[in-house]
């Protein structure tokens, strides 16, 4: 019943109202009332005394016949409705209106229930008139006249209209209680226009507004108005959308920019394939010709002082070709396959296209196995490619963060319950903590605008997800940073 704002306003304060006003007039109303009750018992008491008293001077008298004169008499005062004297059954023998003489009260007034049981100086009130009944009394003095057997001659019965003063108390009272009525209507929908203008359809204007952004619609604007309270909160939400619509437009020019790099960055890896590829044809040339004169060697006793430098040469076009043949290898798409994986294997294999790098900015490389049980090999099952492209891009960040004369270290711990552990870490620059919690966000780097697009560590997590791996990056400034992925392990191949 009251879930909105609109009802609570209005119930609390017609609520208030009704306690601050209503209550205190409801008990000034009814202790004037119980004083005008009280006055009005009073009089009747006297009244009835006065009658009582008359009625039985006039029967010792033996003036019977004097009685209903000096009902009609006493019956004068405008607020005496009826004086009436009623017998044992009921029925009216004296009465201020005689055309009511000798008729039973109990037809004639049907609020006159308790008449016969009647104790002296009884007041009863029905529909704002009070009436009494007393018992007239056989008293001695009466034996002369009455069976002295007899306790209840009669019933003397008094009804009084309200007084003048009375009937302005009711009249006021309900003109009162009328006019309370009016006022809470009144306030009700004082109370409620003023909520929907003040309060209700700036609201309704804000929740409109914000929809508007909901849908991306950063046009939208409150106009400011005059109120002092909602004035700030129109000039917060007008500052809010300008924000918004600068940060959308620079996200969007941001992402341009890294789905350009991006594009080069494929560009520039379908080029360096090609390359490879090209690079392989004279590479088996020179492989072959270089075969052949270590071959003359043995007929030609002059080339064996090079035979030495043959053997270098022929190392080096190995080695080479098996770089260009791990580009190749990296750079061809090949379908989602998980497979068991020996992850020692894959490092050396992945760490190949990286040996240029390594040598070009001095780094030294060191793979280290560490077995807490008794495995000899490290299995893991899932997309080769894939993991190939997680160790590529740990290291890659490494090699960056080094730049000169540094160290990487990669080691593969098998733990219990047959998890494999693969730690890669540098001693580069670091990152505080603040960076260190933003390295998965998509488009998130600190190389360089013309360097990183900030899609490599957000892969990374993703392919770790897809692998149900945890990663974890522990990285202190100037001291260096290390990645931990832990995989699922497999049964070691027989």
């Amino acid at each position: 019943m009251l879930q909105s704002i609109k009802s609570r306003f209005i119930f609390f304060s017609v609520l208030l109202v009704i306690l601050s006003v209503g209550f205190p007039a409801y008990f000034l109303l009814r202790q004037f009332q119980d004083n005008f009750r009280q006055r009005s018992k009073v009089m009747l008491r006297t009244t009835l005394q006065v009658v009582e008293n008359s009625l039985y001077a006039e029967m010792l008298s033996g003036k019977k016949k004097d009685i209903q004169l000096l009902i009609e008499q006493l019956s004068a005062n405008k607020n005496i409705e009826h004086i009436r004297i009623i017998d044992k059954e009921g029925i009216i023998r004296y009465a201020t209106k005689a055309n009511s003489i000798g008729k039973n009260i109990l037809k004639t007034d049907v609020h006159h229930q308790e008449f016969n049981r009647a104790k002296p100086l009884s007041l009863f009130e029905a529909q704002k008139i009070y009436f009494s009944f007393s018992p007239i009394k056989n008293e001695p003095r009466c034996y002369s006249c009455h069976d002295k057997n007899k306790k209840i001659l009669a019933y003397l019965d008094i009804d009084t209209d309200l007084t003048e003063a009375e009937s302005y108390f009711y009249t006021g009272a309900r003109h009162t209680i009328f006019l309370a009525v009016l006022m809470i209507f009144i306030l009700v929908l004082g109370f409620y226009l003023l909520f929907r203008r003040t309060i209700e359809r700036p609201l309704k204007r804000l929740s409109e507004a914000l929809t508007d952004v909901e849908q991306d619609n950063f046009d939208a604007y409150l106009p400011e108005r005059n109120l002092h309270e909602l004035k700030p909160i129109e000039e917060h939400f007008n500052k809010m959308v300008f924000h918004l619509k600068e940060s959308r437009q620079r996200i969007e020019d941001l992402h341009f920019e890294q789905l350009q790099r991006a594009d080069k960055l494929v560009t520039l890896g379908e080029l360096a394939a090609e390359m490879a590829h090209e690079i392989n044809n004279p590479l088996g040339i020179c492989m072959s010709r270089i075969d052949y004169l270590r071959l003359e060697t043995e007929d030609h006793p002059a080339l064996r002082p090079y035979e030495q430098d043959l053997n270098v040469v022929l190392s080096q076009l190995e080695k080479t070709s098996k770089i260009t043949a791990a580009i190749l290898k990296y750079s061809k798409k090949q379908p989602k396959n998980f497979q068991r994986i020996n992850i020692i294997k894959l490092i050396s294999d992945s760490m190949l296209i990286l040996q240029p790098r390594l040598k070009k900015y001095n780094i030294d490389f060191e793979q280290i196995y560490k077995c807490e049980l008794d495995c000899k090999n490290a299995w893991i099952k899932g997309d080769p490619q894939q993991i190939e492209q997680v160790i590529i891009n740990l290291v890659q960040n490494a090699i960056d963060s080094i730049k000169d004369n540094g160290k990487i270290i990669i080691e593969v711990i098998c733990l219990p319950e047959s998890k494999i552990e693969i730690k890669i870490g540098d001693n580069g620059c670091g990152m505080d903590k603040l960076t260190a919690e933003q390295i998965f966000l998509p488009f998130f780097t600190t190389k360089p605008a013309n360097r990183g697009t900030g899609l490599g560590l957000y892969i990374v997590k993703k392919i770790c997800d897809n692998h149900e791996a945890v990663i974890r990056c522990e990285s202190l400034p100037g001291k260096g940073t290390s990645f931990s992925i832990i995989f699922q392990g497999v049964l070691d191949e027989a």
